[in-house]
C-alpha cells in the first residue's frame, strides 16, 4: 500500500501568505497539510484556524487541520464548532488532531492534559459529529448534518496514549521518532488498545511525525538537527526510543538551560544547538531522517514495512516554512519510493 504524506506548515506570515503557501504543497503532490496549534508562541505565532480557513480557499485536495491542537487551550466545544466550519469550508476535507498539549499547556499555566481529559474530548467530538443529541450545560444540540467523515486523531508518544489511540480515535500520530525499533514498540501498543477495544486493523489510521533534513552533508545535517533528537531525551521512554542507536539515553547535564521559548521550537537555532551538544551523532541518527535523498528514501522503506499508513515531515523550523524540506522530498526522496 502506498504511503501518504503530509507536510507541517508553521503559523507565520499571514493567512493570505499561507494560502499561496498551500496551494504550493497541493500542487508538490503532498496530500495533507496540517499546521501547529500554540496561541502566540514566543509572540510570533497566529491563529491556526485562520490561517487553515485561507488554505481551504486555494486547493480542493489537500486535507486540512491542526497539528495538533489540544482540548485546554479552547473548549473542546469551541474545537468541535471551529473544525465543522474547517470541514464546510474545505468541502470535506478537515482532520481533528489533538495531543495533550505540552507548549500550549505551559503559556497558560497549565499543566498537560490527562488520558481522562484526552478521552472526555473525543467522546464529546465523536458524539457531536456523530449527529447524537449532546447534553452541554442544562442544554442540548444535536448537529444535522452529522460530520461522520471528519476524522479525530490522536497524537501519542507513551504506552497509555498509544493505546488510548487504538481504543477510541479515527486515526493515531506517532511521535516517537525515526527508528524502527522505537516505531514498532509504539504500534505495539496502539494494537493492544485495538484488540481490547476489539477493533480491526482498518479502524486506526497510522501516521508518524518524521523530522528530516535531506542533505549529501550527513556530518552538516547531524549537527543542525541535534536539537531536534534533544526534545526526546526527556521523555519517560528514552531507553526505547533510542534504542535502534545502540547508545545510553543522553544525560542532560546539571547546568543545562533551555533555550527560549524552548528545546524544539529555539528563537536562535544557534543558541539551541549549543545547549544540544550532549547529544551524540548516533542518537541524531537514530532519531532524525537525515542525510541524502537515497538514505532519507531507504529509511522510509524500512519503516513502511512496519504497516505504517503515513509520514507528517517536519524540519527544525518554528519560524519559517519548510521550503528545503519540501524541495528534497519532492526531488529526491519521492521519486525513489515511487521507482
Amino acid at each position: 500500500m502506498a504511503l501518504s504524506f503530509g507536510l507541517r506548515v508553521p503559523t507565520v506570515g499571514t493567512p493570505t501568505d499561507t494560502a499561496a503557501y498551500a496551494s504550493q504543497v497541493e500542487a508538490a503532490g503532498f496530500d495533507f497539510m496540517w499546521m501547529p496549534d500554540t496561541p502566540l508562541l514566543a509572540g510570533m505565532w497566529r491563529d491556526v484556524y485562520m490561517h487553515l480557513g485561507a488554505a481551504a480557499t486555494t486547493t480542493s485536495r489537500l486535507r486540512l487541520g491542526p497539528g495538533v491542537t489540544n482540548p485546554l487551550t479552547r473548549h473542546p466545544l469551541t474545537t468541535a464548532s471551529t473544525m465543522a466550519t474547517l470541514d464546510d469550508a474545505s468541502s470535506g476535507r478537515a482532520d481533528l488532531v489533538v495531543g495533550t498539549g505540552y507548549s500550549s499547556a505551559y503559556i497558560i499555566g497549565r499543566k498537560a492534559a490527562t488520558l481522562a481529559n484526552m478521552a472526555d474530548a473525543v467522546a464529546l467530538w465523536g458524539g457531536i459529529y456523530s449527529g447524537e443529541r449532546t447534553e452541554l450545560g442544562g442544554s442540548w444540540i444535536a448537529v444535522d448534518p452529522p460530520y461522520k467523515r471528519l476524522p479525530i486523531i490522536i497524537a501519542a508518544t507513551g504506552p497509555k496514549m498509544l493505546a488510548l489511540a487504538g481504543k477510541i480515535a479515527d486515526g493515531v500520530l506517532i511521535h516517537v521518532g525515526a527508528a524502527p525499533g522505537a516505531v514498532a514498540w509504539a504500534l505495539e501498543h496502539l494494537e493492544a488498545g485495538m484488540a481490547e477495544a476489539g477493533r480491526p486493523r482498518d479502524a486506526v489510521k497510522r501516521t508518524l511525525v518524521i523530522t528530516a533534513m535531506i542533505d549529501d552533508d550527513r556530518e552538516r545535517a547531524i549537527d543542525h538537527m541535534r536539537p531536534c533528537a534533544a526534545g526526546l531525551c526527556r521523555h519517560r521512554h528514552a531507553h526505547v526510543l533510542f534504542g535502534d542507536a545502540d547508545v545510553e539515553v543522553p544525560r542532560i547535564p546539571a547546568d543545562y538551560v533551555d533555550p527560549y521559548p524552548d528545546m524544539g521550537h529555539a528563537v536562535d537555532w544557534e543558541e539551541a544547538k549549543s545547549a544540544a551538544a550532549y547529544v551524540p551523532d548516533a542518537a541524531v541518527e537514530s532519531a532524525v531522517m537525515l542525510g541524502s535523498g537515497a538514505e532519507v528514501a531507504e529509511r522510509v522503506r524500512a519503516l513502511q514495512a512496519l504497516d505504517i499508513d503515513a509520514i507528517w515531515w517536519r524540519d527544525e523550523a518554528t519560524w519559517t516554512r519548510p521550503d528545503a524540506l519540501m524541495k528534497g522530498l519532492v526531488e529526491e526522496v519521492f521519486p525513489r519510493l515511487s521507482a
